[in-house]
């Protein structure tokens, strides 16, 4: 249970659960960098499908092969390079750059000489790199100026640069420290650009090395180059050549020639200068799309994060393609995948634990799906099906599902909540807030909430059944359950509707104390009446009420009253009873001006026992026999014609008689004829289905003619909404009581709620 617990509370947060990992994935990969390979392998994609063409104001003069052939093994005397640049000022060249370090003597001093004659005549502006060894390594650094001779013909620039921790060349450097200057790169130089800051810059490596113009070093000395070829254009001087100068790995172009790292990096800021907006705008977005999806269902969810997933990677390739922008979206691809992962592993999770809460037959919420979600302090109450198996192989196992939904959609009214569980194959359970009284009310009405029968595939099902409920709300549902069981076992051997659950030993004891306990509750009040309202169809207004016995016993609760109505009729003290009820009853309503309805047992009849004494209180009390209601329950012995002639007399008194639950017992029209009765009281099972069987509707209808015909007014009892009011009253039904109108109450919340304000009213 601690697992399934675990697994609930884990699903039930889930929208927590995914923002907060979402948030901490994306976090983690943005602050330790474990996602730069993916922004890494994007920028690679983009090189390679979306080339750029470089700007054309840069030209390179390559020391390739073809030259180291035609003028010797490198290093060439400098003069030869005061030649080249001699041959590039003349061809008209707007700035040369070198990408060869001159920061020692020459041999011969006179190649120094010549190659300073051919810098100090050059109309070009010529850069030489210094320089600068070993500062990325934490050792000695070599830093050193172009030689004195050069030095006063050039500008010096720095062609250092640094690989990135995976010895990737990505990025070069604006500006460079040596020897306590500041020299601009060699990016910056040929690019014509002054940023002064020590920035970074990243190098678009859509620019392929091949793509940019170049020309070998011997064809410039040669002449051989198209003419105009370097007429206002700067011009970079490198290696292209194994073994000449530095080779770099950089990505998509694999190992390329120092030179073109330089060249590269200037068309990069030609084109504009990157600007690097990191990680956290596309973090953002991610978090906020995971923050957005919470609110969908998941299918919707899934497909939220899976578009902007695959959308991470067009974005960031287009706004880099086509603006200055560098975004880097590794962390935000990492925090939709975690969002996703953790989606699937919720969603397996939910699929699980649906599999374990809900039952095989019909995919209701089971036994452990009420253990896992009744924790609250409650009444437990059980309902088992009687005739299950007998109808289940009439409909075959292919109905059972419908079947038990539809029984399920039954008992949801009858609790007033939809937490109902199919604890096994013919039981369900629920549990209640309510009061004991209350649930009993809820139970009452199960008869006649199944009494139509249930339509599966064409057929009407009837289903008969017991229900039982442990009344202890500390006790959790594991330790309540059996109990509400038992108790519905017991109801099925006794052939009651329900029963609540007591010990064998308390049982017996009840038993035997009933009766004892029964005059005692007499005197310490325990014992009570409550007044349902009863509302008169034709004034529109509360006429009366039905006065009903109530026990709460000070350890037991509430008792029902046929829990021992019963015993004290077979001890022969319903008289006792009788007569407390009719005080309390003409007591209280006679100031009122009310009419009350009182149930009276058959066996009071044929004994005059009766009459005098319900004289004597008519005359105490001062109140009209006519607003006196006697009822008899129509399925109890028939009564002998002592009895008939007592009820002829009480009737000549002015007090009129009711059969009670009219419909479900022996009445015959021989019967209606014997019996002096004034009213008819439509039972319950058949009110509650007016709206929904044809036959009640009919059934009901003619009985209400039937009675009028009879000069017999009619009651419906079981009145639970406004429709089956309506339909009542269109029908001519004089008086209705049931839960619509009000319930049961003790006698001063009668006052409050019901009481005439005037004499008027009363009327």
């Amino acid at each position: 249970m601690f697992r399934l617990r675990l697994l609930a509370g884990l699903t039930k947060s889930a929208r927590s659960i995914l923002i907060a990992t979402a948030c901490l994935i994306g976090l983690a990969a943005s602050i330790t960098g474990i996602s730069r390979d993916v922004d890494n392998q994007l920028r690679s994609l983009r090189y390679e499908h979306f080339p750029k063409t470089p700007s054309g104001q840069l030209v390179l003069v390559t020391i390739d092969t073809p030259s180291v052939k035609a003028l010797g093994a490198w290093p060439w005397e400098r003069g030869q390079h005061g030649a080249l640049v001699t041959a590039l000022d003349r061809a008209g060249a707007k700035l040369i750059a070198f990408d060869v370090v001159f920061d020692q003597p020459a041999t011969d001093p006179r190649q120094d000489q010549l190659f300073a004659k051919a810098l100090s005549q050059s109309r070009a502006d010529v850069y030489l790199p210094a320089m600068l060894e070993n500062a990325a390594n934490g050792g000695e650094t070599h830093e050193a100026l172009p030689t004195a001779t050069l030095l006063p013909y050039i500008l010096p620039i720095s062609n250092w640069v640094l690989n990135d921790p995976d010895q990737v060349m990505r990025r070069v450097p604006l500006n460079v420290p040596i020897l306590g200057e500041t020299l601009p790169s060699m990016a910056q130089a040929l690019a014509h650009t002054h940023f002064p800051d020590n920035g970074r810059v990243m190098i678009d490596w859509a620019y392929s090395p091949e793509s940019l113009p170049h020309v070998s070093y011997a064809d410039v000395l040669a002449g051989n180059f198209p003419k105009d070829f370097f007429k206002g254009k700067t011009v970079l001087i490198g290696s292209d050549t194994l073994g000449i100068g530095e080779q770099f790995t950089v990505p998509y172009h694999n190992r390329t020639a120092g030179m073109y790292v330089h060249a590269i990096a200037a068309e990069t800021l030609i084109a504009g200068r990157p600007i690097p907006l990191k990680d956290t705008p596309m973090l953002l977005g991610a978090l906020l799309l995971v923050g957005m999806s919470i609110f969908l269902k998941p299918l919707w969810r899934y497909t939220l994060l899976g578009v902007g997933l695959i959308a991470l990677c067009p974005a960031q390739i287009a706004i880099e393609h086509y603006t200055v922008f560098r975004l880097d979206v590794g962390p935000a691809v990492f925090a939709i995948g975690a969002a996703l992962l953790v989606q699937a592993l919720l969603t397996m999770g939910q699929a699980m634990l649906d599999r374990i809460m809900t039952s095989a037959e019909a995919g209701l919420p089971n036994l452990a799906a009420m253990e896992l979600q009744e924790r609250d302090p409650a009444i437990t109450i059980v309902v088992c099906l009687r005739n299950y198996v007998e109808t289940t192989a009439l409909l075959g196992f292919s109905a059972q599902g419908t079947l038990l939904s539809k029984i399920r959609d039954r008992l949801i009214l009858a609790a007033g909540h939809d937490r109902i569980y199919q604890i096994d194959n013919h039981s369900f359970a629920w549990r209640s807030v309510e009061e004991v009284p209350e649930v009993v009310a809820s139970l009452e009405g199960l008869e006649a909430l199944f009494a139509p029968g249930i339509q599966v595939d064409n057929l009407t099902v009837d289903i008969t059944l017991n229900a039982g409920f442990c009344e202890t709300t500390s006790l959790p549902v594991h330790d309540a359950l059996p109990k509400a069981v038992m108790a519905a076992t017991n109801a099925i051997t006794r052939g009651v509707l329900w029963e609540r659950y007591e010990t064998d030993e308390e049982e017996m004891f009840w038993k035997l104390s009933i009766l004892n306990e029964f005059d005692q509750a007499l005197r310490r009040g325990d014992v009570w009446v409550a007044y349902q309202p009863k509302y008169n169809l034709h004034t529109q207004s509360i006429g009366g009420a039905e006065a009903l016995i109530r026990w709460t016993h000070p350890e037991r609760g509430f008792i029902r009253p046929d829990r021992f109505v019963r015993a004290i009729e077979d001890a022969g003290r319903i008289e006792k009873l009788t007569l407390y009820v009719l005080q309390r009853a003409i007591a209280d309503f006679a100031p009122l001006g009310l009419n009350i309805a009182v149930n009276l047992s058959m066996r009071m009849l044929g004994n005059n026992r009766l009459e005098a004494p319900l004289r004597r209180l008519l005359d105490a009390y001062d109140m009209p026999a006519e607003r006196l209601t006697l009822e008899i329950t129509e399925s109890a012995t028939m009564a002998d014609e002592r009895g008939i002639t007592e009820l002829e007399a009480l009737r000549r008194l002015g007090v009129n008689i009711s059969i009670d639950d009219y419909g479900t017992g022996q009445s015959t029209l021989s019967y209606l004829k014997r019996l002096p009765a004034s009213e008819l009281k439509i039972d319950q099972s058949f009110v509650r289905q007016i709206l929904t069987s044809r036959s009640d509707a009919v059934l009901i209808n003619s009985t209400i003619k039937l009675a009028h015909e009879l000069d017999m007014r009619v009651v419906a009892e079981g009145v639970e909404d406004q429709g089956v009011m309506n339909a009542l009253a269109g029908m001519e039904c004089d008086i209705i009581q049931g839960y619509h109108i009000g319930r049961p109450v003790a006698f001063a919340e009668f006052v409050k709620r019901y009481r005439p304000r005037s004499a008027r009213d009363a009327a």
